[in-house]
């Protein structure tokens, strides 16, 4: 299904029929098929696409001057869990897609049952990832890189040598960076999410005022996001007993670490 709002569309999907319904927003450059292990019975997923993935869209051409806010994507969520009869859900996320949840939630806080985030990007607004998108310049640079990405690749090489690019993060890098339509959706979507933010005083009093259960799960050898990340966010937000770690790394769907999550994300018929 597609749905349109001011320019942006987005594209979502619907599996299973159960009484619980749980809305799954992917990590950047995967899939929604990852979520495919909580279609069970009891479940009906609502599977969204961001922006630039898939069939959905944000104008590139509102990048610089108008980028997505958290406000318009809540209008265009809104209008999905309508055109849906949801009234209430829970969320899964994984990296990227946790940075919309995190932001989504003084909207939704309402109508949210539970939250399990995976690795969940933009923990910290202030690293140099997110600050440097908030720098024209920087800006400016990235999308110079677009249609050469090995350009970008190599200096990224120079500072690992340096010591000062992880070598998971290189790995990482190196991947995005491998065509032209890899590092232009990665370079778009750094460049056009830098306004979804946290509000991190509202998370902190939902938190602190709703019973449901949230989560943050990390993999103890994730060197894309860190552990240390979650802590010191779940620090800020008072809530330092909602971290879970388990065995892997970043890549938490491939087949022997979807069994190591799945135990975690706890929503069965009736919660």
């Amino acid at each position: 299904m597609i749905i349109s709002n001011e320019k942006m569309q987005i594209e979502y999907f619907v599996k299973g029929s159960g009484e619980e319904d749980i809305i799954c927003l992917h990590g950047h450059g995967r899939s929604v098929d990852d979520f495919d292990f909580l279609n069970t019975e009891f479940h009906r997923l609502i599977l969204i696409v961001l922006p630039h993935h898939g069939k959905s869209n944000f104008p590139e051409e509102r990048i610089e001057r108008e980028p997505l806010t958290i406000e318009s994507f809540n209008q265009i969520f809104e209008m999905i869990i309508q055109k849906e009869s949801i009234t209430d859900f829970h969320f899964v996320a994984f990296s990227q897609g946790g940075r919309f949840v995190l932001s989504l939630l003084p909207f939704q806080k309402n109508k949210v049952k539970s939250v399990h985030l995976i690795s969940p990007d933009a923990m910290d607004y202030n690293s140099f990832y997110n600050r440097a998108s908030r720098v024209w310049m920087a800006r400016r640079l990235m999308r110079s890189f677009e249609q050469d990405p090995q350009r970008f690749i190599n200096g990224a090489r120079f500072f690992y040598k340096l010591g000062l690019v992880r070598p998971k993060v290189f790995s990482f890098i190196q991947k995005f960076a491998a065509t032209k339509e890899s590092f232009q959706r990665a370079s778009i979507t750094w460049r056009g999410f830098r306004k979804i933010k946290t509000d991190m005083k509202a998370l902190e009093n939902i938190l602190s005022s709703k019973p449901f259960r949230f989560i943050i799960i990390m993999g103890r050898y994730d060197q894309v996001i860190r552990t240390k990340q979650a802590r010191l966010f779940l620090k800020k937000i008072n809530q330092p007993d909602a971290l879970i770690e388990i065995e892997c790394g970043h890549n938490f769907f491939k087949k022997e670490n979807i069994s190591l999550l799945m135990p975690h994300i706890q929503i069965k018929k009736g919660t």
